[in-house]
């Protein structure tokens, strides 16, 4: 008998006889069963034992790597959405700062294209003003230098309507008689 399969022992398949199982064979079953036990059944059992133990950890550890390839697979689905849900939100914060840089340039340029036509401006303005004192002033030093030469003329004609008469005072010709000589060469 293969005691190694020990599903035999839970259904021996005895011969029926009429007062139910053959007596021989029942004898002779429980002798080998228990010469059996007396010599290699702690081994068999044991290697059974141990086969089933190896067979539940097997399916065990079958189902393991399988919930544990599931979830690796779901956490690198998981892991591929978030990078892609990273990058998009990456890429659209990328666009909204060029779009502001952008916008930011745009009006930094306006704002200095304004000031620099207000100081043109500025500058314009106050070169007609300068420009203006500068016309004031050359009408001012002309009507000036006609004052002057009226008077001129007009000191001179009266130098000349009215000779000086010399006199002499310490042997020095007259002071008045200076200045008119002056004021004729002059």
């Amino acid at each position: 008998m293969d005691w190694h399969d020990i599903a035999r022992l839970r259904s021996p398949d005895f011969t029926i006889v009429r007062r139910g199982y053959d007596k021989h064979e029942v004898d002779k079953f429980l002798e080998q069963l228990v010469d059996w036990l007396e010599t290699d059944a702690a081994q068999d059992i044991g290697e059974v034992a141990v086969t089933r133990k190896l067979e539940l950890v097997g399916k065990s550890t079958a189902h393991i790597l399988l919930t544990t390839e599931q979830e690796a697979q779901e956490l690198k689905r998981q892991s591929e959405d978030d990078c892609a849900e990273l990058r998009a939100q990456a890429e659209a914060d990328t666009q909204t700062l060029r779009a502001n840089a952008d916008d930011d340039a745009r009006r930094a340029r306006e704002e200095a294209k304004a000031e620099a036509a207000e100081t043109i401006e500025e500058g314009l303005r106050r070169r007609g003003q300068i420009d203006h004192q500068i016309h004031e002033l050359e009408d001012h030093r002309a009507a000036v230098l006609e004052d002057l030469g009226r008077l001129r003329a007009e000191l001179s004609a009266t130098i000349h309507a009215h000779p000086p008469t010399p006199s002499k005072q310490n042997g020095e010709p007259d002071r008045n008689a200076r200045d008119a000589e002056a004021a004729q060469q002059g």
